[in-house]
């Protein structure tokens, strides 16, 4: 670094002083000496010129460049007084400065060299030992080159045997049981728990691996060595699986296979049954049995059960179902809910433990609810169906049902009491279908039955009832005129069969149908029976008992609209009474009002004959008449048919009376016309009209 500041401060000076850069070197003084003598030569020749040269270069130097002023800090370093003397040795004085510097570089490398040629001395003597070094290799190498030769083909043969054994222990792995997992396989005495399911699997998947193996590889005599090894362990364990199932479904073990809720079905000891029963599908012959003893156990569950709901209740706290047995409806319904409720918990539970069996028969059917004919196994053989297996759970409960209603209804005499319970079983028969997903399920079957015979047992009542009325018609003999006792009870019955089936879940446009034939065997023979009774009545009296036998049918039916084709054809037999009815009347009032002679005599009169020359038509006599005529149209005695009264229903009266008004105002209008000449009548036919309204 001084060395550096030196010479900047050399070139800085000597600028300065007019001297050239560079006084520095070995050669400094003989420049020197040059620059003089041609200092003299152009002082003696001009010394304004050289001093206008120095003022000019002094002038052209530029005192703040980077060099000029680390110069001046150098110089400002020994320079300490600035006279004349000094100025003048300034020169001598700098190369002083820059000699001393070379000095201590010279004095400092020194120390290097001496360094450098020790190290020199060390990098001979190494490259010496380096040789002897190579040499004495040379010499190993030569003597070791069999050893080594030996050594590395002792280590390929090492590396492929171990290769080897990786590849035989990846084939053993994946083609071959441990014997641990054999034993645990076959053994009898370990349980069923997750390390047997382990290693079965493991089982099957070296099965697995050499079939593959026989498709792929076509190393035919391992594959089929392998399959034939593992398959002894296989059969011995799937028949380990059939044991213990089997033991199972017997003795105090047999609460495993009964559970029915899905904490129970999710359980441990149920969760390792569903896993066998799903293993056991590959062999149908075991699976059949297994669930066929599963099936049975839960049979005799469910009936003990529900002998227990019977007598003793539920252990829900539920009251016993044979409290009810005085109300066969009560009674029947109460049976029927509580095999509706364990019939569907019994389908979903079996469901869970048949496992894959029961869903692929769904898939298997071609259906969307599990109702299957057979599943067939990878094996070609046939499972069993879960639809029978669930039937023959079922059962059970059927044939102990089905004992139970025929004693209710061998004891049950009430008509209404009977076809309630037919709508029980009809309702049930829906709801017992819906819940185990098939039209011929055993209940639903069963249930579709005994609404059959009980439905038949209703009509054959109804139809004892007819037979009662046809054997007791000669002796009926009906005074007041009105719906006798036999059809109000039979009215009132129906009244209440008509409010049970409304309540029957049956569609609106099956309705009409479905219920007409308990119109029929009620109705029907009832009608002929009162048309019978009516035949020996005067026939006045006739059509007034007619039309309150009809109308008290008919008042039932017009609350529903599934009877609309029968209240119909009621109204047209009305209709056709009340006809008759009005006409009759009509004609026995202008009867007994004496209008009935003359309007005879005025239609039979030739058209040129005198009215004053027909007796019947004689001013006198027919004034009479009128006046007779006027007087009870004001007191009401005109109208005052005892007969009318008879009718029960109002408006059928009212329209009997405004019917035999009408026909009388027209009687006295045609009259009125008639005779119009004589001037006798005093009143007008509407006067007349408003009169009799």
């Amino acid at each position: 670094g001084r060395s550096a500041s030196g010479g900047a401060l050399g070139s800085s000076v000597a600028v300065g002083l007019g001297t050239k850069p560079g006084f520095g070197n070995s050669g400094a003084t003989g420049a020197a000496g040059t620059t003089g003598a041609a200092a003299g030569a152009a002082g003696a020749a001009g010394p304004s010129a050289h001093l206008t040269k120095k003022i000019q270069k002094a002038l052209t130097l530029r005192v703040d460049s980077q060099t000029s002023r680390e110069g001046l800090k150098c110089l400002s370093g020994f320079f300490d007084e600035n006279s004349v003397q000094t100025r003048r040795n300034l020169r001598t004085t700098i190369e002083g400065q820059n000699l001393l510097l070379h000095k201590e570089f010279v004095d400092s490398f020194s120390k290097l060299e001496s360094h450098i040629e020790s190290l020199d001395k060390l990098v001979n003597a190494l490259d010496g030992a380096c040789d002897r070094a190579a040499s004495q290799l040379r010499q190993s190498k030569s003597d070791t080159q069999p050893i080594l030769e030996k050594a590395s083909s002792l280590r390929n043969e090492s590396k492929a045997i171990d290769d080897k054994k990786e590849v035989l222990s990846h084939f053993l792995a994946k083609f071959r049981l441990s014997e641990n997992d054999t034993q645990l396989v076959r053994s009898g005495d370990t349980p069923l728990d997750e390390e047997f399911f382990c290693a079965f699997e493991r089982l099957e998947q070296v099965r697995k691996n050499a079939r593959q193996l026989l498709n792929t590889c076509g190393q035919q005599t391992s594959g089929v060595d392998i399959l034939h090894e593992t398959s002894e362990i296989l059969e011995a364990s799937y028949e380990r699986m059939f044991v213990w199932v089997q033991q199972q479904c017997r003795g105090a073990k047999s609460s495993v296979v009964t559970k029915t809720s899905t904490s129970e079905l999710d359980g441990p000891p149920c969760a390792v049954l569903k896993r066998v029963l799903v293993l056991l599908i590959e062999r149908p012959v075991y699976f059949n049995h297994c669930v066929r003893d599963i099936s049975r156990v839960r049979r005799q569950t469910l009936v003990t059960r529900f002998f227990e709901a019977l007598s003793q209740g539920d252990s829900s706290g539920a009251r016993p179902i044979e409290l009810q047995a005085c109300d066969p409806v009560r009674y029947v319904g109460d049976m029927l809910a509580w095999i509706h409720q364990n019939a569907a918990a019994e389908r979903e539970a079996l469901a869970t433990l048949m496992g894959r069996a029961a869903t692929s028969s769904s898939a298997g059917a071609g259906a969307a609810e599990p109702s299957p004919a057979s599943l067939l196994s990878e094996a070609g053989s046939t499972l069993v169906s879960f639809d029978d297996i669930l039937d023959f759970t079922l059962e059970g409960l059927a044939q102990s049902f089905g004992t139970r209603v025929k004693q209710v209804l061998e004891s049950q005499t009430s008509i209404v009491v009977v076809y309630k319970v037919a709508q029980v079983f009809s309702f049930f028969a829906r709801t017992l279908q819906e819940a185990l997903k098939r039209v011929d399920a055993g209940l639903v079957v069963t249930c579709r039955d005994l609404h059959s015979r009980t439905y038949q047992a209703f009509l054959d009542m109804w139809e004892r009832q007819a037979q009662r009325l046809r054997q007791g018609v000669a002796g009926v003999y009906v005074s007041e005129l009105g719906a006798p006792p036999f059809v109000m009870e039979a009215v009132n019955t129906l009244s209440e069969v008509l409010s049970i089936y409304e309540m029957a879940p049956v569609p609106a446009e099956e309705r009409e149908v479905d219920f007409l034939p308990v119109l029929s065997a009620a109705f029907d023979p009832l009608l002929n029976h009162c048309q019978q009774v009516a035949a020996m009545m005067d026939p006045s009296d006739a059509q007034v008992f007619l039309t309150n036998c009809i109308a008290a049918m008919q008042g039932p039916l017009k609350k529903h609209a599934f009877t609309a084709q029968r209240v119909a054809m009621y109204t047209s037999l009305l209709d056709d009474h009340v006809k008759m009815l009005v006409s009759s009347q009509a004609a026995a009032v202008l009867s007994k009002l004496g209008l009935a002679e003359r309007l005879q005599a005025l239609r039979a009169k030739a058209p040129e004959t005198p009215l004053s020359s027909v007796p019947e038509l004689h001013p006198v006599s027919l004034a009479a008449t009128l006046r007779s005529f006027y007087n009870s149209l004001f007191t009401g005695g005109a109208l005052t048919l005892p007969a009318l009264e008879r009718i029960g229903n109002r408006s059928l009266r009212a329209e009997v009376r405004s019917g035999i008004a009408k026909l009388v105002a027209s009687a006295y209008e045609e009259l009125y016309m008639g005779v119009k000449e004589l001037d006798v009548a005093t009143h007008t036919p509407d006067q007349v009209r408003t009169l009799l309204e």
